[in-house]
């Protein structure tokens, strides 16, 4: 394999700054990939919505439950995501992302069928594998679909699909576990993707490498694995953005996997009206925010490119007393609201960071960024957020029972409340990285 990517003659570059292919077409495209990521991270949630239901029937510890949610996923896509990205950079992308859906809506499937938490482990290990060739596929194709000054704008609104995600799973899976029990919503929500996956197949087109820019006749390689680490170890914000992504997911994954369980536990709501308050509210207004923070960081961005670290930077520090006084508050409308403010402070962050690992590396390695990163924050996102989180919630609440401060209930519900407060400081340490990088992203861009 070559180890550089062929240059791009001054005709491929003009191709590839209108993008490839006609603008409806692109659309569409673009509206599957959403749809493929919201399935990715409905299937991906539904532990956290359903935990408080799985708990009793296999007397999990909520140590355990992190370990459900979050490092029983986060283990095996951490491993199957480089391999899968070299997949994607060598043969053709469609197909690797259309045969990754159908086995991650399997496994989600086959999780409504587990008899045991070891079942149930394992069918949490196949979903891990087959999210892993979810975005380094995606983000590489929307790269060659759109041309650069859109690329930033296109990703937002690929990732709005996360809220879409959370919508359908809380308005959906939380009705669903309601009425007819936990497994069901697992086996509703999961089969619709090998649907997807199918559509996807048969309609998205695979797109020329770079957009177009190679000249007539050449045949790009992707570089090696060496070659193509190389090329990102000598890009320190690539590095520090992950970084700071990574810390922002602990924070995001790990609250975000026992949010559920606190608003049952302390404020006693019921599950079908957790769903339709944090899936419609939260997720549909995040939907709309994303895609203005999109169009705000493409013109920033065209100014500085500072700015895609240093916007995720400042919202993230202002989160961490937003997100304090939430879980503090008694009323749970006011937690609502803090709780969306807080979000709407470090949304951006996803945005930042596809947005830097397509920008910052040749065409051709483009899906190994992706991988990488995606290996820096689920392992700090959902391996160790949940599990930490969790644990710690645990310990609070032993603490207290033993000390005989408190009844065992709430006991739970304050344990759970300190562990959420704890976990959200670490916001305050991937600050001072996105910050850090925002200094080097002029230097390290490609384009």
């Amino acid at each position: 394999m070559t180890e550089s990517v062929l240059e791009a003659d001054p005709a491929g570059a003009e191709a590839a700054s209108a993008g490839y292919g006609a603008k409806p077409y692109r659309a569409y495209i673009l509206g599957v990939l959403m749809v493929i990521y919201g399935i990715n991270l409905l299937d991906r949630g539904l532990v956290a919505l359903l935990q408080e239901r799985i708990k009793p029937e296999f007397h999990l510890s909520d140590f355990q439950l992190g370990l459900l949610g979050g490092t029983a996923f986060a283990l095996f896509n951490a491993l199957a995501s480089l391999p899968i990205a070299r997949l994607a950079e060598r043969f053709n992308r469609v197909g690797v992302l259309a045969i990754c859906t159908a086995l991650w809506s399997l496994m989600t499937a086959l999780c409504g069928l587990a008899i045991s938490f070891p079942m149930l482990l394992l069918a949490r290990f196949g979903v891990g594998i087959g999210e892993a060739g979810c975005l380094p596929p995606s983000q590489s194709l929307i790269a060659d679909y759109f041309p650069a000054n859109q690329r930033a704008s296109a990703i937002a609104i690929h990732l709005t699909s996360i809220p879409i995600g959370t919508i359908i799973a809380g308005a959906v899976g939380g009705v669903v576990a309601d009425h007819y029990g936990w497994r069901m919503a697992f086996i509703a929500l999961g089969a619709p993707g090998i649907l997807i996956a199918l559509i996807c197949r048969l309609t998205v087109k695979e797109p020329p490498r770079g957009g177009g820019t190679l000249a007539s006749g050449q045949k790009a390689e992707a570089p090696d694995l060496r070659a193509a680490l190389k090329e990102l170890m000598s890009k320190p914000s690539f590095w520090h953005i992950a970084l700071a992504t990574g810390l922002v997911n602990f924070v995001a994954v790990g609250n975000g996997q026992y949010l559920v369980s606190f608003l049952l536990r302390v404020h006693h709501v019921s599950l079908t009206q957790v769903g339709l308050i944090l899936g419609p509210l939260l997720g549909g207004l995040t939907v709309i925010f994303g895609v203005a923070v999109g169009k705000i960081l493409s013109y920033l961005s065209e100014r500085n490119r500072a700015w895609l670290a240093r916007w995720p930077g400042i919202g993230v520090a202002l989160s961490v007393p937003i997100s304090i006084a939430a879980y503090m508050t008694p009323s749970v409308a006011i937690m609502i609201t803090l709780q969306l403010v807080s979000v709407l402070c470090y949304g951006s962050y996803l945005t930042s960071l596809y947005t830097t690992a397509q920008g910052v590396v040749q065409p051709r390695v483009r899906a190994t960024a992706s991988a990488l990163v995606i290996i820096v924050i689920n392992t700090l996102g959902y391996g160790l957020g949940p599990p930490v989180v969790g644990a710690l919630s645990d310990f609070l609440h032993n603490h207290v029972v033993a000390l005989g401060l408190s009844d065992p209930a709430h006991a739970a519900a304050e344990g759970l409340r300190y562990a959420l407060v704890c976990g959200v400081l670490v916001n305050l340490w991937a600050a001072v990285h996105y910050l850090i990088g925002a200094t080097k992203l002029k230097k390290d861009w490609v384009g």
